[in-house]
């Protein structure tokens, strides 16, 4: 039997297939080039920390940190605890350490306290590092700390250090967001610990039949425009992604040098009973910048990291760029990818292993950020 057409035919078939693998693999690489600015690694250098001190709130997530032996964890890892007592000032504790000899020092607690402790670092330029012992600890999350396992963030002072962004609200420094309007007016509320999604859904209500109960400040937009009294008003360090649930919100970088600015200016339509519905209705304006003034004619409610502060008008809202030293476990990658984009980052990498031609947009050998932590 002549096998030779059958044979052209198979390797017309293999021709088209490798012809069009290269094509898509070229598809790829276009769609990819926007990747690498995202998934260019954190400077990092080893940690060499010799002397940590942790503080420990040990009513933080209803005592997660006693429930896990985190104190005792602590002791065998080498590092220094100090325990967080009713009535103790945070901020006075952490300098204390320093003082007394710490080279690093560490916060475990909630979103609120990591900010207090990661300001008194970022002044006395030492290395801060947290466990996520808090109930959603968001900065640990998109620092790409695993929040279910909280004694392996111990492994940081062995680990790397980077440099990340901080943001600052008139004297506070803020790791993850400073709110007002919806969120700040829930935060004031007596009952918002106990319980926040009803809280939060009343302040939501409230704010939509209610024009007295928006934000009250005042701000010049991008384009010159005045916005007066929105109804949410969220100014993130570094922009914000949508990112689904159970988040919601996550940071693709945290050393961008920019402000995220989010406003909700009118009521929106629809469903929007919940602080993720409202910021998904649409209504929704975004924009980044390096800082943002305030302005009111009453003092100005704000949830700081899920805490609740008052201050006075003007209020400055900047960003400190690379000015926390952060103690992270040996290969934890911050930021938050994208499903999507984690797809076209690992065909890339294909690519890659097959011996295709690079293209300009590549990373150089050995820079390529590996994937960032699971999403939702």
């Amino acid at each position: 039997m002549n096998t030779a057409p059958r044979l052209r035919a198979l390797g017309y078939f293999v021709a088209g297939v490798i012809t069009g693998v290269a094509i898509s693999m070229a598809f790829v690489r276009q769609q990819g080039k926007k990747l690498p600015s995202r998934l260019l690694p954190y400077d990092r250098r080893p940690s060499a920390v010799r002397s940590p001190a942790l503080i420990i709130n040990r009513w933080s997530g209803d005592g997660r940190a006693e429930r896990v032996g985190l104190a005792s964890a602590a002791d065998g890892a080498g590092i220094t605890t100090v325990m967080l007592e009713r009535g103790d000032d945070l901020t006075e504790l952490a300098h204390r350490a320093i003082d007394d000899g710490a080279d690093a020092i560490g916060m475990a607690g909630g979103d609120g306290s990591l900010g207090i402790v990661a300001g008194v670092a970022a002044e006395r330029d030492v290395p801060f590092f947290c466990i996520p012992v808090g109930t959603r600890n968001h900065f640990a999350l998109d620092l790409g700390l695993d929040r279910d396992n909280p004694l392996t963030a111990l492994d940081a002072v062995g680990g790397d250090e980077i440099r990340i962004d901080i943001a600052e609200v008139g004297d506070r420094i803020f790791l993850n967001n400073v709110s007002f309007g919806v969120y700040a007016h829930a935060v004031q509320d007596e009952g918002y610990r106990e319980n926040k999604e009803s809280t939060l859904r009343n302040a939501v209500a409230q704010s939509i039949s209610d024009p007295d109960a928006s934000s009250g400040v005042r701000y010049a937009t991008p384009s010159g425009a005045d916005g007066d009294s929105p109804l949410l008003l969220l100014v993130s360090n570094n922009p914000y992604s949508f990112a689904g649930p159970p988040d919601f919100g996550r940071r693709q970088r945290l050393d961008t040098g920019a402000l995220g600015i989010g406003a909700v200016n009118s009521p929106p339509k629809g469903r929007a009973g919940t602080l993720p519905e409202l910021i998904a209705s649409g209504a929704l304006e975004d924009w980044t910048s390096s800082a943002l003034t305030l302005t009111s004619s009453e003092p100005i409610e704000a949830g700081v990291d899920g805490e609740a502060l008052v201050f006075d008008s003007p209020l400055e809202i900047s960003i400190r760029p690379k000015a926390l030293r952060v103690l992270v476990p040996s290969g934890t990658i911050p930021g938050y990818v994208s499903r999507g984009e984690r797809s076209v980052a690992r065909l890339i990498d294909l690519v890659d292993l097959a011996g295709a031609p690079p293209t300009e947009s590549d990373d150089p050998p050995g820079e390529r950020q590996p994937d960032g932590p699971e999403g939702p």
